[in-house]
């Protein structure tokens, strides 16, 4: 088995829902335009009630209700809306994955921490286009979904060995399956011909040194997942920040001391996404 026949396998199980790729398709447009936007994510009721959200949220500041979807496109934007698309299509898309092998909520809580706060450190070190890096990071483990869904006795014997220790998880799992969940959530990113920063962080985001494309998407990434588990450990915020590859550091021009009275914020900020992007799901299943 390889990574890509791994993917194959899982196309069959898991696939982006039609909005979520009408909507890529039309991002790539010169001519893209809100009332199309509109027009396509309104067929989704669960997608279209999450930008409602979203819109009328204090992070918008708005004076009055907004209850269309071409005002909520307007409002968002382009960008952001691609990201809610992407984002929630991805959380429900995997699903029948066994509890024994992952907690999905805490799966979730730690992507979208790590997007948020990937998002977040762009701004800090004056990145252009920002808001792509919150997708980069939500999804940026996503490989390891896919293995759960299609080799769960392999992923088993792997978590077995790791002992919940996930910074010796690819190792691992290279040993035992052969290849490890970075390469298959890059394989998974292009088999849905996402963008080439998505493939690249999925490839990289442990191993930043090693990329040799948009390299400074990986290195935020590789950062904000760092501080995202180690939040999620109840580590403090200078034991959140001992695995992070010195490289990263110097691709970004960041460092421990500029970003350690930010990390509080960027928390808050992700539990607000969370709001958005997770609970309604929790809702739904209750």
């Amino acid at each position: 088995m390889t990574p890509e026949s791994l993917v194959q396998e899982i196309d069959k199980l898991v696939s982006l829902p039609e909005v979520c790729i009408q909507v890529n398709q039309m991002m790539e447009q010169p001519n893209c335009s809100a009332t199309k936007l509109a027009e396509i994510i309104s067929h989704d009721v669960d997608i279209s009630a999450r930008l409602l959200k979203l819109v009328n949220s204090p992070f918008y500041g708005m004076r009055s209700k907004i209850d269309t979807i071409s005002r909520a496109v307007t409002i968002a934007g382009t960008n952001e809306l691609r990201n809610l698309v992407l984002a929630t299509t991805a959380v429900r898309s995997f699903t029948g994955i066994p509890e024994e092998l992952i907690n999905m909520d805490d799966f979730w809580r730690h992507a979208v921490t790590t997007g948020v706060m990937s998002q977040m450190l762009a701004q800090h070190c004056n990145a252009l286009h920002s808001e792509r890096l919150f997708v980069a990071g939500m999804l940026h483990d996503v490989g390891r979904l896919a293995i759960y869904l299609t080799i769960p006795e392999k992923a088993k014997r792997v978590l077995e060995v790791t002992g919940g220790d996930d910074w010796i998880l690819a190792e691992t799992e290279n040993q035992i399956i052969g290849f490890n969940h970075m390469d298959v959530g890059a394989a998974l990113m292009r088999s849905w011909n996402l963008p080439e920063n998505l493939i690249s962080v999925a490839k990289y985001h442990h191993c930043p040194q090693e990329a040799t494309d948009t390299e400074l998407d990986v290195a935020l990434v590789h950062i904000a997942l760092a501080i995202a588990r180690g939040e999620m450990a109840g580590f403090a915020v200078d034991e959140m920040l001992w695995a992070i590859e010195p490289s990263a550091w110097e691709m970004t021009g960041l460092s421990p001391e500029t970003i350690a009275p930010f990390v509080d914020d960027m928390l808050a900020k992700a539990l607000d996404v969370m709001g958005m992007i997770l609970m309604p799901m929790a809702q739904k299943r209750a």
